[in-house]
């Protein structure tokens, strides 16, 4: 057999004494150089702060619409449960001798918007906007009216050191209505229910919120009159043996949480005929007065509409470039306000100001 052999070509280059230097069949790699490495580092930190930027904004707005939407939730829900309960006030209102129940003001028995308690000194109950009340076998202490910067209701305004009290009162007219507390009401029965802002201390921290207290009784003109009242610490439903107890001066429930401030304005008229001739209505706004001018402000005007405002914060704090102590709200009249130190101090929260006008519709009527 013959053997083959391979020859491999001698590629050898003699060096300087003439022996053969072998060399390499792969060409030689280079790496990258310090200037090279140095753009390439600048680039990528361009990009990342870029992606970094695009992450940032995206979570700041989603914060934010996320607070939007908190507030939006809490406040205009809650304001639509408000309203109907409002719109039921001075239903099943009585009349005087000078008026029909439908001319609505602090004289008015069982008037929708509470602004007096009778005090029994004649030795009956029978007068005022709760005629034939009592609270413990005793009178209905003031603080459980309406009244402007009540002592019950807190305000985070700079300047202003409590939110208003509003206290309503109406008939149920139906069976299946529910009291602010969500307690129901037996058809024909009353219904107090006062609005104000607390701490609510079911969350930490506790913050304010928007809080119903409410008291329902069964008006008796025979026990009204008598010399003991009707107290109005508890109710017994029909039907059953044992006494509810009512809530009117406790905590209640809060109904519209992260409430910073809480304001009340009266729509009163003069007009005899505002039902048949509401051009002529002349309804002014003015804030609830106090027990010594209610019969300077309303002896001869009746209460007619309601104006309701309220400063709402979002549930969670957000990213924004302008500081708590930058920001100020107009709420009603109470116009260009800040926030007070201990608000300022807070986490910087997403706020907005909500209002409201109700027509009472039960005191449109009459004379």
């Amino acid at each position: 057999m013959k053997r083959l052999s391979h020859k491999v070509k001698d590629s050898s280059i003699p060096d300087s004494i003439g022996r053969p230097q072998p060399t390499s069949t792969f060409d030689i790699q280079q790496g990258f150089t310090l200037v090279e490495l140095m753009i390439a580092l600048v680039l990528g930190l361009l990009v990342s702060a870029a992606a970094l930027q695009i992450f940032y904004t995206s979570s700041v707005n989603s914060r934010r619409q996320e607070a939007s939407s908190q507030i939006q939730d809490n406040s205009i829900f809650g304001f639509s449960q408000i309203q109907q309960h409002l719109r039921r006030t001075n239903y099943g209102a009585k009349s005087t001798s000078a008026y029909d129940e439908y001319f609505m003001n602090h004289l008015t028995p069982q008037g929708g918007v509470v602004l007096t308690a009778p005090d029994g000194a004649s030795g009956k109950w029978l007068n005022n906007n709760l005629s034939g009340l009592v609270l413990d076998s005793a009178a209905i202490p003031d603080k459980l009216l309406s009244s402007s910067a009540s002592a019950n209701s807190v305000s985070n305004l700079n300047g202003i050191a409590n939110s208003d009290q509003l206290t309503i009162q109406y008939q149920s007219s139906q069976e299946g209505l529910f009291d602010c507390e969500g307690a129901s009401i037996p058809k024909d029965f009353y219904v107090i229910e006062r609005y104000f802002v607390r701490m609510d201390n079911t969350v930490t921290p506790a913050v304010p919120g928007l809080a119903c207290a409410s008291a329902i009784y069964n008006y008796k003109e025979s026990d009204a009159g008598s010399a003991t009242g009707i107290d109005i610490k508890a109710y017994t439903v029909p039907g059953e043996g044992t006494a509810t107890p009512n809530n009117l001066a406790g905590v209640g429930t809060i109904v519209i949480s992260n409430v910073d401030y809480f304001r009340v304005m009266l729509g009163v008229s003069d007009s005899t005929g505002f039902a048949t001739d509401p051009e002529n209505s002349r309804i002014g706004y003015i804030a609830i007065p106090d027990g010594s001018d209610l019969n300077a402000q309303l002896n001869n005007r009746r209460i007619v509409s309601l104006q309701l405002g309220i400063l709402a914060r979002s549930n969670n704090p957000t990213v924004t470039p302008q500081a708590n102590s930058d920001l100020s709200f107009t709420v009603l009249d109470k116009t260009d306000v800040g926030l007070n130190a201990t608000a300022i101090q807070g986490p910087t929260y997403l706020r907005s100001v909500y209002k409201s006008t109700v027509l009472l519709r039960n005191a449109r009527g009459g004379l």
